[in-house]
């Protein structure tokens, strides 16, 4: 049996006694949940896919019900802007607020976990927009969100624009 190197000996110590940085298991996680949606989406006949859509709406409403408690952020335009940048740093989106007016906000996004994995389309990305209408919806329903850049696209950042129509 060769013996174990440094680096072996040091990987198995945190194994052993559950030393794995958070960051290293949060990457992991977001990258296999990333995966996992991919596959699934791609499993789905092109026709089945709305249906997707309408599961990660859901799932964006009933999170909204969680994160402005946690974040101490109101129901609000910029309270929708923190909601949604909250949910970006978690799921490895690097994300800031560009613009701000009493009527809209403008988010830049100008990275992500996914953007150049393989098989990730502009069609998944759409998909999982998805998420961030339900999260929006449920912060308040006049809020208006659409995106007009995406980086899926070759834009140099996605742009998000939220707005509350007066």
């Amino acid at each position: 049996m060769k013996p174990l190197g440094l680096k072996t000996k040091l990987s198995e110590y945190a194994i052993r006694h559950d030393l794995i940085p958070l960051k290293t298991r949060w990457e992991r996680t977001v990258s296999a949940v990333g995966s996992l949606y991919r596959n699934f989406y791609n499993l789905l006949e092109p026709g089945e896919r709305p249906r997707l859509s309408s599961v990660m709406e859901e799932m964006g409403l009933e999170h909204s019900r969680e994160i402005l408690p946690r974040i101490g952020a109101e129901r609000n335009l910029h309270g929708c802007a923190l909601a949604l940048m909250a949910y970006h740093r978690l799921f490895a989106i690097k994300s800031r607020i560009a613009e701000e007016t009493p009527e809209e906000i403008v988010i830049h996004v100008t990275s992500c976990a996914w953007k150049d994995k393989g098989g990730w389309t502009p069609e998944l990305c759409a998909s999982i927009q998805s998420f961030e209408n339900g999260l929006v919806k449920g912060v308040d329903t006049a809020i208006g969100h659409r995106y007009t850049k995406r980086r899926s696209l070759g834009d140099p950042v996605c742009e998000i624009r939220l707005w509350h129509p007066r």
